[in-house]
């Protein structure tokens, strides 16, 4: 069972929210939980009781512990509404309940225990807490245009672009953060892939190629998956091996971690060897043949492209351990229409990405 988190999201906002924050807030929460991140929140009424609610809600309707993925940082209420008691806080777990003394203590822990946060208008406090969490190297993704009194996202939004070339999100593109400003048609839109983009720690794509066959197709396919997914979470040898590693454990390790397979097929794939020899494909020490053997052998998701007007090997040309690659449904890929095609195989891999939790 699933009870300690890798990664932790820390959302921060104005205390007497909206609506209209209440409701992004709430959807927040389940976007955490569904991309199976953790939470971190304060206790005020705000957006920070709306998300800590949806976000537990969401975590038990999957039969998942709430304990060791959620952490409400607390203080005492010094603040009295007309002289009354108190307005009450999210009521989290006892095990998910930090306390701590003063304002400056609640920034020190919150930025500890996070990996990322997002921020939902805010006042002066949270500006000052988002800022301080780029500082630490950590993104910060502040929602534009939520408006109101205390709607310092917007600046944040707009300090991150105006630093961008100095101070990038990491694992994101500058054209991805800007989705943050499109409406939200279902869900919370983009966020989530920009949270999963940023926090990978390894990659959920992997983009099968040979480099004597399709190689610039291969880079605009792994670039345009990478575009929507983020960086980190598509690899391609050439950008995801770094200096000094070795390649082959580099690729066996990403191979082991995705969740994908993206097989590029163009008409060299299966090129005669050197000196007329038999295809490379039928060497046993074939980086291409390991690497679809691979993806086959750990029955992961395998999607061939066909590229260049490539068309589908014959069973008769493959090794007896890669016939299993013709199961798969294959998809043509060519200028004209490239942009539906890729759009179609996004919508695919999502589906395999979302069952696969």
């Amino acid at each position: 069972m699933e009870t300690q988190l890798a990664r932790f999201v820390l959302v921060i906002g104005t205390g007497w929210a909206s609506p209209a924050k209440r409701r992004a807030a709430r959807m927040i929460g389940v976007t955490l939980a569904e991309a199976g991140l953790g939470l971190v929140v304060g206790n005020s009424r705000g957006v920070d009781y709306a998300v800590a609610e949806s976000y537990c809600a969401s975590r038990r309707d999957r039969d998942l512990p709430v304990d060791g993925a959620f952490w409400q940082i607390g203080m005492r209420w010094r603040v009295f509404r007309r002289g009354g008691p108190p307005l009450p806080a999210y009521p989290a777990p006892p095990g998910c309940r930090l306390r701590v003394s003063d304002v400056e203590a609640w920034k020190r822990e919150a930025i500890r225990r996070c990996d990322a946060a997002i921020m939902i208008g805010g006042g002066r406090g949270a500006l000052d807490i988002a800022r301080r969490i780029i500082e630490c190297g950590k993104p910060v993704f502040p929602l534009p245009f939520m408006g109101g009194l205390t709607g310092n996202s917007d600046s944040v939004f707009r300090e991150i672009l105006r630093t961008w070339d100095g101070y990038p999100v990491p694992g994101v593109s500058r054209a991805q953060f800007l989705r943050l400003a499109e409406p939200w048609v279902s869900g919370t839109g983009q966020l989530g892939n920009l949270l999963r983009g940023t926090l990978a720690a390894a990659p959920d794509i992997f983009v099968s190629y040979r480099r004597s066959d399709a190689p610039a197709a291969a880079g605009r396919i792994a670039n345009d998956l990478s575009e929507h997914f983020g960086a980190r979470r598509v690899f391609l040898d050439v950008q995801g091996i770094a200096p000094s590693r070795a390649w082959d454990t580099t690729i066996d390790s990403a191979l082991g971690a995705c969740k994908v397979g993206v097989v590029v097929i163009g008409r060299q794939w299966l090129a005669s060897g050197p000196e007329g020899g038999p295809p490379r494909l039928q060497r046993s020490d074939d980086v291409v043949r390991r690497e679809v053997a691979a993806l086959l052998g750990q029955r992961k998701a395998v999607f061939p492209l066909l590229v260049e007007g490539a068309p589908l090997p014959d069973v008769q040309v493959l090794p007896d351990e890669l016939t299993a690659l013709l199961r798969f449904q294959a998809t043509s890929l060519d200028n004209a229409g490239w942009q539906a095609g890729l759009a179609r195989l996004i919508r695919e891999i999502e589906a395999v990405l979302r069952d696969a939790g």
